[in-house]
Order: C-alpha cells, then sequence, then structure tokens
C-alpha cells in the first residue's frame, strides 16, 4: 500500500500551500491538491470557492471572496490559516514535486459555483480551458502527474486536453464511480472510507484499476484499507500505514 498526502498532509500542515507540499515531499507516496482558476484564469492551489467563510467555504484564509474573482496580488496577499503561507499558483507547486512522488491534481472547479458535489457542475465545454490552462502549469513537472475529478465533465476535458496524462475519478457513491471510471478510461477510482470493502476492490481490480481511499486519519482506517485490499490511502497524516504494515 502507498500513501497520498491529503492536500499536503493537512492534518499537521497548512493545507495546499507551498510549505505543505516541501513537507510531505520526503513522507509521502504522492502528493495530492486542489485547484482552480483565479481571476485571470491561472490554475492555483485552493481548495473552497471562497476565501472567506461565506457558505459553504470555511474561512481558510483572511481574504474575502470567491477564488476565481481574486487577482495575483489578492492571492500572494492572502494568509492561509494564519500560517503566513500565500494561496500558491499550481506551477510553483508543481516545482516542488520530487520527480520520484506522483503529483495528484483534483480539478476542483472551473469558475463556477455549479461546480459542487451533489450537482452534476459544468460540461467539458466549460471545464476544457481550465484544463488546458493545467495541463500548461504542468507542462515542466517533472513527478509523474494524476488528474482527478468528481465532475464527469472535467474527466472529459481531462480526456480531450491531455490523453496521456493518468486520470481518477473521485466518487461519494461507489456504483457511480465506478462507470464514471469506466467512462473515462480512469486509472484509479478513489472512493470515500465509508463505502470501501472487499467487493468495491475487487470490481475495481477486475477493471484493471487501483483503489485510492479517502480520506484516511488514523491506524484504524488504514487498516480497514487494507483488510479490503485497498492499493493506497489519501491521509491528513504521515505514517498511519506504519502500524498495519507494520513498520
Amino acid at each position: 500500500m502507498f500513501t497520498i498526502a491529503h492536500r499536503g498532509f493537512a492534518g499537521v500542515a497548512p493545507e495546499n500551500t507551498a510549505a505543505a507540499v516541501r513537507a510531505a515531499a520526503d513522507r509521502a507516496d504522492g502528493i495530492e491538491v486542489d485547484v482552480q482558476p483565479r481571476a485571470d484564469g491561472t490554475p492555483v492551489v485552493f481548495h473552497d470557492q471562497r476565501l472567506d467563510d461565506e457558505g459553504d467555504s470555511r474561512g481558510v484564509t483572511d481574504a474575502s471572496g470567491f477564488v476565481w474573482d481574486a487577482d495575483r496580488e489578492t492571492l500572494d496577499d492572502a494568509d492561509v490559516l494564519d500560517s503566513g503561507e500565500a494561496v500558491p499558483d499550481l506551477e510553483s507547486v508543481a516545482a516542488l514535486v520530487p520527480p520520484g512522488v506522483e503529483f495528484h491534481v483534483e480539478l476542483k472547479t472551473p469558475g463556477s459555483e455549479d461546480a459542487r458535489l451533489g450537482l452534476p457542475g459544468p460540461g467539458a465545454a466549460q471545464w476544457r480551458p481550465f484544463v488546458e490552462r493545467v495541463a500548461d502549469a504542468l507542462a515542466d513537472c517533472e513527478a509523474p502527474v494524476v488528474l482527478s475529478s468528481f465532475f464527469d465533465g472535467a474527466l472529459e476535458a481531462a480526456q480531450e486536453v491531455a490523453p496521456d496524462t493518468p486520470r481518477a475519478a473521485l466518487c461519494i457513491d461507489t456504483d457511480r464511480g465506478l462507470t464514471r471510471a469506466s467512462e473515462f478510461d480512469c486509472r484509479a477510482l478513489y472512493a470515500p472510507l465509508d463505502a470501501v470493502d472487499a467487493d468495491l476492490v475487487d470490481h475495481a481490480h477486475r477493471d484493471g484499476r487501483s483503489v485510492n481511499v479517502w480520506t484516511v486519519t488514523d491506524w484504524r482506517d488504514a487498516q480497514r484499507c487494507r483488510d479490503a485490499g485497498a492499493d493506497g490511502v489519501i491521509s491528513d497524516y504521515p505514517g498511519v500505514l506504519d502500524y498495519v504494515l507494520g513498520g
């Protein structure tokens, strides 16, 4: 089994920041970040739709408004979780990932409130310009890249724009996730912890796909994943596999 650092091990470092990625680089087999556009279309690394705590957002920074309305200066000045870290652009973060570590890039939104879980989300045509910018930002990345998303439109656009870059289907409903993975020729299924069992893993493996489980926070979660036969865990903390693998 392997470990992917969720937002750069968000349990021990300020999520989705350059500092988190640097700290995770020698403690994980893969590093996962979320991306969306800033006002000029440049992909930046951030999870919530807003910089403040309005709506479903958590108030991760001291700035305000939607990320896709913010300019570079606003994001450079934003303080992520009182850490002194700013909201970085994807290209600069990609340069921090060493060649031996997989870089997992979740396509979060192309700049639309419609990209929320429970909604169909924007179609591939709306995603394509942003995915093209993501591909450009990753062009010089020395690490192997995987593009993932909960949204069909994002995966369809990724399949068109970067057909040689592996894709992963994120899901909440595993039946839909398996279908999504098949429709968009995904290498892996990223499934929620509470839905993972041996039957799901066996199904995915028969289709030639690996299963990575989110979000794993302790050794008991990790043991459940191991017992189900999962290939990897997406975790907020380093070392969650140490006990179950005998490390």
